[in-house]
């Protein structure tokens, strides 16, 4: 599987892919827009650019790799780095480089220009939504009003998408922040009475549970099976990671577990190399909002 994939593929989840040696694709979203020669609208989407100097391994890149081609995290690495190094030679030579699905990446005055495909849709929400040629819109307006008003909506529609996809997902974030908490608490509830004969005179041991994590997990593994992934949530509280947790599902729908939230990156990014040095060395980083 090409490298481009891996990161298109990144870019629709995450803000921000690091390729280590390279540079980062920063993504932010936007509403729907006219282009530049009013011919065609599209729909909202997420608008990509490119920062030459974000490119320190978050491992988030080589994981993918690692995970979707089921290979091992030191030959994702060996494959990214080489294809880092055929990118930057194509860059020397030709004086550009066209990533599939991405967009260009120029270099002109020792400066770096990135140009997005126009083609790509990396905002989930607008999956399926193409670009609307305004000549289409004319016709439409030609052969009645009825059609004229069912254009009209349409693009309201697609502009008031672009507008709340933020806060609806800022809001959906909340929301399984606080689901994934209560889980784990009737998990605790569930383990203790399938493992122990309490008796009902003793007093309750309420174990401390946040009501709120930060947006940067280490991840310890990524389970098909639900009770796998207690194991592994059981595994790590033993070794006294007491917040690990599920932290949702990815797109392959495996549940990831966590070795703990953080909420600044500088903090787990700290405690990542800690964990890589005592326990396991294929543990990553995951940003999610």
């Amino acid at each position: 599987m090409k490298i481009s994939n891996h990161i298109f593929s990144l870019l629709q989840e995450h803000d921000c892919v690091i390729v280590p040696n390279f540079g980062a694709f920063v993504a932010r979203n936007i509403s729907a827009k006219i282009s530049s020669d009013g011919s065609k609208i599209f729909p909202p989407n997420k608008e990509i650019t490119f920062n030459k100097s974000l490119v320190k391994n978050d491992g988030l890149l080589i994981n993918k790799i690692s995970s979707t081609e089921n290979i091992s995290y030191e030959l994702a690495d060996k494959k990214l780095k080489n294809w880092v190094i055929k990118s930057h030679k194509k860059i020397k030579k030709y004086g550009f480089i066209e990533i599939k699905n991405i967009g260009s990446i120029e270099l002109e005055n020792e400066k770096y220009i990135f140009t997005r495909s126009q083609n790509s849709i990396f905002l989930k929400s607008s999956f399926g939504l193409n670009s609307i040629d305004s000549v289409q819109l004319k016709r439409a307006q030609r052969n009645g009003n009825s059609y004229l008003k069912y254009a009209a909506i349409l693009i309201i529609f697609l502009s008031l998408t672009g507008v709340f996809t933020k806060s609806y997902l800022d809001n959906v974030s909340e929301f399984n922040e606080e689901s994934y908490a209560l889980a784990n608490l009737e998990i605790e509830k569930k383990i203790q009475k399938a493992t122990f004969n309490i008796n009902t005179s003793l007093p309750v041991v309420k174990l401390p549970i946040k009501k709120q994590y930060g947006n940067f997990h280490i991840i310890a593994g990524s389970f098909m099976l639900e009770e796998n992934s207690l194991k592994m949530i059981a595994e790590l509280k033993s070794k006294g990671f007491v917040e690990a947790r599920k932290v949702g599902v990815n797109r392959f729908g495996l549940l990831q577990v966590a070795y703990n939230s953080y909420d600044t990156v500088e903090d787990a990014r700290l405690a990542l190399s800690e964990i890589r040095l005592e326990y396991d060395i294929n543990a990553w980083l995951l940003i999610k909002n």
